[in-house]
């Protein structure tokens, strides 16, 4: 395998294939993005997806609404690289290259999704900055969608999570020392968030409707409605 050249475990050339050995669900949050999407704002014109990776989300998301402005962010060149093959009828100028915290003045958007991004922020601080700056770039009433990695609420919930992780990577195929690599990023690559710690931050920053939308193993799904 590659070495990595994005945030994730995986080399952005691997991504697509090995996202899927590690974590469970990963297809399903990427459909539910898009459903709850569309759902929260009927008539979206304008949607924005941050750490948008290799842009598989966009994809699925246009054979629905071909009309919509997408805009992919990712702060990774290797990751939009691939979302621009994926995406070739979107617009070079539509691909940008940056972070949440650091996503540029733009026209508000009804909709943006970051799917399996925000919890590589070490920094609390950095987190909150990343959703701020996505509260800023919504218009009044339009839809964030967070899907991450998160840790039970208990000790002891977290360590059933931890085998359950390791019980899915070893169904994928995986060896011990690669599920024993993956188990090792947490805490020291990415920072997972209780699920109660989420809807506490997202409220702070200011939206009007906080909720959770879906939760299986250590992930989790969160609507954030700004206020009109």
């Amino acid at each position: 395998m590659s070495t990595p050249d994005n945030t994730s475990a995986h080399a952005a050339e691997d991504y697509a294939a090995e996202v899927r050995k590690t974590i469970p669900c990963h297809a399903q949050m990427v459909d539910l993005a898009i459903e709850i999407g569309f759902a929260a704002a009927p008539g979206a014109t304008r949607w924005l997806d941050t750490g948008c990776g290799p842009g598989a989300l966009v994809a699925e998301a246009r054979r629905f609404a071909p009309d919509v402005t997408f805009i992919l962010a990712d702060p990774s060149e290797a990751m939009l690289a691939l979302a621009r093959a994926k995406n070739p009828e979107i617009p070079a100028e539509n691909f940008l290259v940056a972070p949440s915290h650091g996503l540029p003045a733009l026209a508000p958007f009804d909709v943006i999704t970051a799917v399996q991004s925000h919890h590589y922020y070490a920094d609390p601080s950095g987190r909150e900055r990343a959703l701020l700056r996505c509260f800023e770039l919504l218009r009044p009433g339009g839809a964030l969608l967070v899907f991450e990695n998160v840790r039970a609420e208990t000790d002891l919930g977290h360590a059933l999570q931890r085998r359950r992780w390791a019980a899915f990577q070893h169904a994928q195929g995986r060896d011990q020392a690669t599920v024993d690599l993956h188990l090792a990023r947490e805490g020291a690559k990415f920072f997972p968030l209780r699920a109660s710690e989420h809807l506490a931050l997202l409220q702070r920053v200011g939206f009007a409707a906080v909720e959770t939308i879906w939760r299986a193993h250590a992930q989790a799904g969160f609507l954030a409605i700004a206020p009109l």
